[in-house]
């Protein structure tokens, strides 16, 4: 046997330990205790023996699994021979397999021993295999991880201690590094790295694997500050170390270090802040300092261009921070705390993002004693000079430095913000510092306040072209006493200005082209007439008249003037559109020389084109033209054939559709126009009477349609609801909620009450209780529903009411009590404001005292000021505004009727108390008179009448205008009066000038209101008694109403070419006798050829020309007219003579009606059209093949009693609304008997 030491020398032979079965041949003999004398042999020869790694492997496994070295009784300093001398050689090239039995060898042994075992294995690690030295990593993890943690750790920097634990294998990652860390130990062991080691941690490569457990590192590091001021991260590390830093920099109190953190720690960090972080917890429980370092920064060094975040984040946490956590508003200012005792509060925590700022969101900031404090800060008065401020917020901020400092000079503020400055501010400046306002205003704001405008105008002592040039845009807030007392020659010479300037009164213009005229400015040509620019309204119809014909001609292709022009007085573009068409009267030639938006002061008679030459050319010259609904009943057929595709036809066009006009069309193109005439998006809606709605219903009842959205919603409103599929129903109420009920005559108002039913069936709906579904569904038929339904629904009805165009009295107490019971959008009365009255969009026009009680005094006026405006631009009914101004100052009316002075509260009213757009709110009659001199009414007639719409008001300017012009007013004067005339006395009448057609047109505008018919009367005879007759223009100006009021004689002298060309005039309302007169004219100048018994164009033509004088038409005509098929519509045969209808037949009675024949079914219960029935033999009425019943029973036929059914309402109808109460039914005898008890009353 050899020894171990012989056996160690064997295996030292070269050649010997070829592979591991050489190993394992000699092994075999070496026992476990000699190992060590064994290896002592071979170790020191390996190297130079040079064998394989198997071999070497094989020999350490041998080692791992006989020498027993992890055994404790095995002193270290054997071990340390065995890794120093004898497994030293082995390990190069050690496998993943031998890592866990070397680390078991010292795991429990001096930590010198684990040293320089690591150093053993740091010298061969360029050796060691991926696997290896990952497995090397994980025993180094475990070895500190061990039931004694740390155990060889000296309380010197943690980080270079796991650096010479891990020498060069593989650092830990953050996840590990900390794992390392017992958990209380963790602000011990964290906080004894030097910065710079924290950095060259956090510098490697990938280092950080939990987000979150990076945070760990500096919620525990004391050094922080010191760390990010010296240590350069790369920037993926840096994005997730700014969320566990970004705590630390909210947090301080004392401004220089805020200063540092933003300035230097987080200046390389800021760019990667985004929504959490800035919306986090963290930035909303910030101190005041930081947050404002923070506002500063975004609004300056932070680029969002490419960032997480937008400006529009960064003002919602800004928003959100001012509201959140303090009790006390304005958050982060105290008047007692040097650090937060700043007013440049604005600046400070909001900064550029005032942008973002609403007026809603201001008023949440703090009180407004606070504000005020703020807004008179220069550097926030610099900051709300951004152009993209809100205009509300900056008008808002203004009025607070007023209120602040009412002697704050407007001129110290940037010109942005004059634009704002309240009126009365502007008073103190004299007319050289006005000037420069006014150079500022005209510069920097979009619209100027009107009231503005005028302290400015009036700080203006005399008007020079210097004035007139700084005024610019303003100009129009002289008043006309200011216009009329300038030199003369300043006016003219001001003309290229003036001329430019839109939003003239008719007053100002009048005066201005009066002075022009009186100084010789010839106003004869092309140029001149284009020179007075928007002026021209003021031209007297005299003088346009004069001018040749082919001068005004060449101005209708001058978009500008044109413009200018449709502000004109209706009398002026009349007179205008007559001079072009007097150079060409043939029709295809008007409508190309008439200005497309001018083309409805054609007279009707011209517009007879003809059927040859190039029809398409012809129907697209009209279809682009506006037209009144008189003037397209004409050529409706004209343009209909003329283009292939219906949907092309214009709105204006489409409005002429008429039974008489299609009646020769195919039925298949009947019902494309008719789906033409539909609800189309981007375009105005097709308005169409009641008869032209039953001709279009009359034309499709067979087919039944079911497609409702391709029909015109106001015509579904005549469907007959047996054609609907019940399946349909719901789509069926959906198109007709978006209907004009109001365009359903009294005859048929039934209707209403059988289309609530009917949507009550379809719907479900039990009572009057209607839920939000139901009531978006039925739409616009809200506007029919009596106060039971409107109190009973939820309160979303509110929103559909907003599309009405009327109210009885019981609906608006209904509203009144849906929005006063706070259970709405609206909240409860207590709370009500301004924008309140803005959201309730046109509901306040109606509503009552009961109401405006609940809104205070500012808020009516504020909310007034752009209510009226709109109202006016709306053209509103005068006697709604005449109720809207009585019922908002019901309470100022109680309170001050007894003033006997003009208040001081108030103040005397000037031409800037006029400009202000709710005025003359504030004011009752007393103080009214009291406060209103005769020499304001003189400068200011005209803008007083445009706002004063109380009767007593307007009386109190009457008195004080003729106080001032005791001898009468002038036809200049009159024709500003507008509804001033309409309170005007006989006496007061008689003194006024009525010499010219211009004066008369202004005096009959039916805008202003209707007129007593004695006044009437007097205002027209006062006209003629001046050397004027009744042309068309007049007639056009008067109108039917009003023309029923004069003599017989005085309509009997009535020229035929002056009725010829004068519009449709309504004469429904005159005397029998009257609409004789009138026929007698009609007749000549629109003749009918009776020969032909077919309807021509030419007959159509003639008939509806003639159609609104028929009234006095005498039988003959009428039984002539039947039989030229001429389809008369059912209104119109209803307002025919009483005595020609009775004498009427069945058979002519048809004849007249044509295609509309079926309306006289649908009408059967209008009074005039009952009686003829029951004047017909039954027998007669059954061959008219329509249902028609009532007639006489002829006297040789059986008596038959079948039902009747009429509509009859008992306690449904209120006004306009309905409650959906029953119908009923009687016979036919019994009405028989009514029509026999009706004849002998009359009688």
């Amino acid at each position: 046997m050899l020894s171990p030491r012989q056996l160690g020398e064997v295996a030292s032979t070269p050649g010997q330990l070829r592979n591991p079965g050489d190993v394992h041949m000699i092994l075999i003999h070496v026992l476990p205790r000699d190992l060590g004398e064994f290896f002592d042999i071979v170790s020191p020869a390996v190297e130079g023996l040079h064998l394989p790694v198997d071999v070497r492997q094989v020999l350490l496994q041998q080692v791992f699994d006989n020498a027993n070295l992890s055994d404790p009784s095995i002193k270290d300093p054997e071990v340390l021979v065995w890794l120093g001398q004898r497994l030293r050689p082995l390990l190069p090239n050690l496998t993943e397999e031998h890592v866990a039995p070397l680390f078991n060898i010292v795991r429990y042994r001096d930590c010198n021993i684990s040293q320089e075992t690591m150093a053993l294995l740091n010298l061969i690690l360029p050796s060691l295999s991926n696997g290896t030295q990952a497995a090397v990593q994980h025993q180094i993890i475990m070895s500190l991880r061990e039931s004694t943690p740390l155990r060889c750790y000296r309380n010197n920097s943690f980080f270079m201690f796991l650096r010479q634990s891990f020498l060069n294998f593989t650092f830990p990652k953050l996840t590990n590094f900390l794992s390392l860390i017992p958990p209380q130990r963790e602000s011990e062991l964290l906080n004894t790295m030097h910065p710079s080691e924290l950095g060259t941690f956090l510098r490697k490569p990938e280092v950080v694997d939990n987000k979150t457990k990076l945070c760990t590192i500096f919620r525990n590091y004391k050094k922080t500050p010191e760390f990010l001021e010296t240590e350069n991260l790369p920037d993926d590390v840096k994005r997730p170390v700014l969320p566990c830093v970004w705590p630390l920099a909210l947090a301080s109190d004392d401004k220089a270090e805020v200063d540092r953190w933003f300035d230097n720690r987080l200046k390389n960090y800021l760019k990667f802040l985004d929504r959490d972080l800035l919306q986090s917890s963290d930035t909303l429980n910030a101190s005041c300092l930081p947050f404002r370092r923070l506002v500063s920064l975004l609004g300056s060094n932070f680029t969002f261009n490419g960032s997480a975040i937008t400006q529009d984040d960064a003002y919602k946490t800004i928003k959100t921070y001012l509201n959140t956590g303090s009790s006390a508003a304005p958050k982060c200012y105290s008047p007692t705390d040097p650090n937060l005792n700043s007013t440049a509060w604005f600046l400070n925590y909001i900064g550029v993002f005032i942008t973002f700022v609403t007026i809603e969101d201001f008023d949440t900031f703090g009180s407004e004693s606070t504000l005020q404090l703020f807004a008179v800060n220069p550097v926030n008065i610099k900051l709300f000079n951004f152009a993209g401020a809100p205009q509300n917020l900056t008008k808002r901020f203004t009025e607070l430095i007023f209120l602040q400092n009412s002697n704050f000079l407007p001129l110290q503020l940037p010109p942005h913000l004059q634009c704002f400055v309240p009126a009365s501010a502007y008073f103190k400046l004299n007319e050289s510092e006005s000037v420069v306002v006014l150079g500022n205003l005209n510069q920097s704001c979009t619209n100027v306040n009107s009231e503005i405008s005028s302290v400015l105008a009036s700080n203006i002592q005399i008007v020079s072209p210097g004035s007139i040039t700084a005024l610019g845009a303003q100009v129009t807030s002289l008043t006309t006493g200011q216009i009329t007392k300038a030199p003369p020659s300043v006016i003219v010479q001001s003309l290229s200005t003036l001329s430019k300037v839109s939003g003239w009164n008719l007053g100002q213009s009048l005066s201005i082209i009066q002075i022009l005229i009186t100084q010789n400015f010839q106003i004869n040509n092309t140029d001149s007439l284009i020179n007075l620019g928007t002026l021209v309204g003021g031209l007297p119809t005299q003088t346009l008249t004069a001018i040749p014909t082919q001068q005004v001609l060449a101005t209708s292709t001058n978009p500008v003037f044109v413009t200018n022009m449709l502000t004109a007085p209706t009398i002026v573009q009349q007179i205008y559109v007559n001079k072009i068409i007097t150079v060409d009267m043939k029709p295809t030639e008007l409508i190309v020389n008439v200005p497309d938006e001018m083309a409805t002061e054609i007279p009707r008679n011209l517009l007879k084109f003809p059927t040859t030459g190039n029809q398409t050319l012809t129907a697209l010259n009209i279809n682009k033209k506006k037209w009144k609904p008189q003037q397209a009943v004409l050529f409706f057929d004209t343009v209909a054939n003329g283009l292939d595709d219906p949907d092309d036809l214009s709105e204006y066009v489409l409005q002429g559709f008429t039974c008489s006009r299609v009646q020769t069309f195919a039925k298949t193109k009947i019902s494309r126009l008719i789906r033409a005439c539909r609800r189309r998006a981007g375009r105005r809606k097709v308005v169409l009477k009641e008869t032209q709605l039953t001709c279009m219903w009359n034309n499709i009842k067979d087919e039944s349609p079911q497609d409702f959205e391709n029909y015109p919603s106001d015509m579904l409103l005549y469907y007959s609801y047996a054609n609907i599929q019940q399946t349909n129903c719901r789509s069926y109420f959906n198109e007709t909620g978006r209907a004009d009920f109001s365009v359903l005559s009294s005859t048929l108002d039934g209707r209403k009450v059988d289309l609530l039913n009917n949507a009550k069936k379809c719907l479900n709906i039990e009572g009057t209780q209607l839920s939000r579904d139901n009531v978006e569904v039925l739409g616009n038929m809200a506007c029919t529903l009596d106060e039971n339904y409107i109190q009973s629904s939820d309160s979303y009805i509110l929103e559909k009411l907003k599309n009405c165009n009327d109210f009885s009295d019981k609906q608006i107490k209904a509203m009144e009590t849906v929005i006063c019971s706070g259970n709405t959008t609206y909240g409860n009365p207590s709370t009500w404001t301004e924008k309140t009255l803005e959201q309730l969009d046109i509901l306040p026009l109606y509503l009552t005292a009961n109401f405006w009680k609940h809104i205070s005094t500012l808020d009516k006026s504020k909310f007034l000021k752009k209510f009226m405006k709109r109202l006016r631009a709306n053209k509103t009914m005068k006697r709604k505004l005449k109720k809207l101004f009585n019922e908002c100052t019901m309470s100022l009316r109680s309170k001050r009727s007894t003033v006997n002075a003009c208040p001081d509260s108030l103040g005397n009213i000037t031409q800037v108390t006029i400009s202000n757009d709710a005025f003359p709110f504030g004011y009752e009659t007393t103080t009214f008179n009291h406060c209103l001199s005769a020499q304001v009414v003189m400068d200011n007639l005209a803008s007083l009448t445009e706002k004063v719409d109380d009767d007593d008001m307007q009386k109190v300017i009457l008195e004080k205008l003729h106080q001032a012009y005791p001898k009468g007013l002038s036809d200049q004067q009159v024709q500003v009066l507008g509804s001033l005339s309409r309170v005007a006395s006989m006496d007061q009448i008689n003194k006024w000038n009525i010499t010219t057609v211009d004066t008369l047109a202004a005096l009959m505008d039916n805008g202003d209101g209707e007129w007593d018919s004695d006044k009437a009367k007097v205002i027209v005879t006062k006209y003629l008694s001046s050397g004027n007759s009744l042309g068309a223009s007049e007639l056009n100006s008067i109108g039917g109403p009003n023309l029923c009021s004069l003599d017989l004689s005085v309509l009997q002298g009535i020229r035929n070419d002056s009725l010829r060309d004068a519009d449709a005039l309504g004469i429904t309302n005159c005397s029998s006798a009257h609409k004789k007169a009138f026929f007698a004219v009609a007749e000549i100048a629109f003749p009918i050829n009776f020969i032909q018994t077919r309807a021509t164009a030419d007959q159509l033509t003639s008939y509806q020309l003639i159609q609104t004088y028929l009234g006095g038409a005498s039988i003959t005509y009428i039984q002539r007219l039947s039989s030229v098929n001429i389809s008369m519509d059912i209104n119109t045969f209803i307002v025919l003579d009483s005595a020609v209808i009775q004498a009427l037949t069945v058979r002519e009675v048809s004849g007249l009606l044509g295609t509309n024949l079926n309306d006289l079914k649908t009408f059967e219960n209008n009074t005039v059209v009952w009686n003829w029935v029951l004047k017909q033999l039954q027998s007669e009425l059954d061959t008219l093949g329509i249902g028609l019943t009532g007639g006489r029973v002829d006297s040789n036929t059986t008596l038959n009693t079948p039902a009747v059914t009429i509509t009859f309402i008992t306690n449904t109808t209120s006004g306009n609304t309905t409650s959906g109460q029953s119908r009923g039914t009687y016979p036919a005898p019994l009405l028989f008997l009514f029509g026999v008890l009706f004849f002998a009353v009359q009688m």
